[in-house]
């Protein structure tokens, strides 16, 4: 009887202790839930991402250099040509406004054949050509709390900007100018089915994105260099005369990078809610400045950025992976 109850005890404690580790366990699962659908949703729509590049005649170096300036001017070379747009940096430069002072990390435009559509039976077409971007801004949760909840609710949040196919106004503006209203354009009291919003919150309590577009080990290798050269402060344009050399006059000019690192840092609802109420709503300062500038101090930035959230006793989770541009035509520069 001794011996059984000694075994029958250990066996309990053994139980409880498995069950109160599954119990964390589901909890950690369930609390970033919407952080996982949200990064899931990124890597899936940028790696769809076009920039529809082609050969065209040259006849200056202005800012139309595919259209003569007379009816006498002759071409001079084949370029690559893209009216299409992919852009990554930071979402202070790249969202200049009154609220840009609510924005952190970094924030990615882009276009891809996302079928998404305002009219009535365009359902089909999933293959419309829409703009879509990422980046994190605090703020908030007056526009689109529930009438019933009297508390405001303001959190760090990854809004995406998902303008329908018939406001894609890539092809009539200057490049950089089709986005600049998505940190505005936001989801507000006053929306009506007719006139939405073209950005909304996809998740709470993403405190950092970062974004770092790079080539691949191959073509690195070969480069003797590293695979983020093409953007070694995060920042990558492809309208831009970037990145030339003899072999390569244009340099990314008009490409998709054949990589995107995407990395996404969250907080759980508990750890935010305290972090709110000991800011008194302000934003809180987490990513300590000049972080997330040079892609050459990543690693140090994130166990900066760690460290700073575990001084703030903030549960957190890194989420980060590399994703392939199928529609990247990239080749080794040689």
């Amino acid at each position: 009887m001794v011996i059984l109850s000694i075994i029958l005890l250990v066996a309990v404690q053994v139980l409880g202790q498995t069950q109160r580790t599954w119990k964390r366990g589901v909890a950690r699962v369930e609390q970033f839930r919407e952080a996982r659908m949200a990064y899931e949703s990124i890597t899936q729509n940028v790696r769809q991402a076009i920039l529809n590049t082609y050969q065209a005649y040259q006849y200056n170096n202005g800012e139309t250099p595919t259209i003569p300036q007379s009816k006498t001017q002759l071409p001079t070379k084949y370029i690559r040509q893209s009216e299409l747009q992919f852009v990554t940096g930071q979402a202070q430069t790249l969202l200049p406004g009154t609220s840009a002072a609510m924005l952190v990390t970094h924030a990615m435009f882009f276009q891809a054949r996302l079928g998404l559509s305002e009219r009535d039976g365009y359902e089909g077409l999933n293959r419309l050509l829409c703009g879509r971007g990422y980046f994190i801004m605090h703020g908030s949760d007056d526009a689109f709390r529930p009438p019933h909840v009297t508390t405001t609710r303001s959190r760090f949040r990854l809004w995406e900007y998902r303008p329908p196919a018939e406001e894609n106004t890539v092809y009539a503006v200057k490049p950089g100018q089709w986005f600049n209203k998505a940190a505005t354009n936001v989801i507000s009291s006053g929306e009506t089915i007719d006139e939405p919003a073209d950005t909304r919150p996809i998740a709470e309590n993403i405190v950092a994105l970062i974004i770092s577009p790079q080539v691949t080990s191959d073509d690195a290798a070969y480069k003797k260099t590293k695979p983020w050269w093409i953007a070694p402060n995060y920042s990558y344009d492809s309208t831009k005369l970037v990145n030339t050399t003899s072999d390569s006059p244009q340099g990314t000019q008009h490409m998709l990078p054949p990589r995107v690192v995407v990395t996404l840092v969250a907080i759980d609802e508990a750890s935010a809610r305290n972090l709110a109420d000991r800011n008194e709503e302000a934003m809180p300062e987490l990513v300590p400045k000049g972080a997330f500038t040079n892609r050459d101090d990543l690693q140090t930035d994130l166990k900066t950025l760690e460290a700073k959230l575990r001084s703030e006793q903030l549960n957190y989770r890194v989420f980060s992976s590399t994703i392939n541009m199928r529609n990247s035509k990239w080749g080794l520069l040689r």
